[in-house]
């Protein structure tokens, strides 16, 4: 079975402030996982080549499932807010992938999991904040972002502002597939072999590494019967949990977890 992974990225932003090294970043990620790891790269797609439609459900005019839904790991950096991710202004569809409720209760673009993907990482700022206001509504992150999971696994993000680094996405990857002690701290990989971490353990960990003390990473996560998202590692490195899919069970979960950088 072949392991995909897909990252979009963007710098110079038309609508918000540019930012710097989002190219290295998603770059870091993507480089690490097919040039050390064995997975196929699906895309590697920056600024105006990067496009909020990619994430999109098809019902919306998305074609989610022509892109993101068909890698089993996508990687976006760029801006964030409580209320999704942002792309430039002059690209198919707008500029922001939304979350429910931004608009109308189910109105959000995410909707992912029905064909590949497992974990989505999104390193922006605020993304997966406890709670936000709308309007003098308070709308936690269950309610901005439950539904976009259809069989996806997780979500890793940041519930505060996170700062425009070079090194995030390969130093996670490093601790996914294993290669961190190499990749971040020069140890040659035949004294020591590969030493993988699970997938919130590694963006835990990367995200302490790099990030400074006040700000605070979170993962959100899925699980039905016969499940444990929360275990898994990704393709070939270890345990990797069935999809949760809604109505295997008569329960669904979310689970919120926040940490310290």
């Amino acid at each position: 079975m072949a392991k995909e992974v897909g990252v979009e990225w963007v710098n110079t932003y038309d609508c918000l402030n540019q930012l710097t090294h989002e190219h290295e970043d998603a770059g870091g990620f993507y480089d690490e996982l097919v040039n050390h790891d064995g997975w196929v790269g699906s895309f590697n797609w920056g600024n105006g080549a990067a496009w909020e439609q990619d994430f999109k459900r098809p019902d919306k005019g998305g074609t989610a499932d022509q892109w993101v839904d068909t890698a089993d790991f996508v990687y976006f950096t760029g801006h964030g807010s409580p209320w999704g991710f942002y792309f430039r202004c002059d690209v198919p569809d707008d500029n922001l992938v939304e979350c429910d409720h931004y608009s109308g209760p189910t109105n959000g673009d995410l909707r992912l999991g029905y064909d590949d993907l497992e974990w989505l990482a999104l390193e922006v700022c605020n993304t997966l904040q406890l709670d936000a206001n709308l309007g003098g509504t308070n709308l936690d992150v269950f309610d901005r972002w439950a539904e976009a999971f259809q069989g996806m696994h997780t979500i890793c993000s940041f519930t505060t502002v996170s700062l425009d680094l070079a090194t995030p996405g390969r130093y996670f990857a490093a601790y996914l597939d294993g290669r961190w002690p190499s990749v971040i701290f020069g140890i040659p990989e035949w004294m020591i072999g590969r030493i993988p971490l699970k997938v919130i353990d590694a963006w835990f960990a990367m995200t302490s590494l790099v990030q400074p003390a006040p700000y605070e990473a979170a993962v959100l996560y899925a699980n039905t019967q016969g499940t444990d998202t929360q275990n898994d590692y990704i393709w070939d490195r270890g345990h990797v949990s069935p999809d949760p899919r809604r109505g295997a069970a008569n329960w669904f979960s979310w689970t919120w977890v926040p940490h310290a950088c």
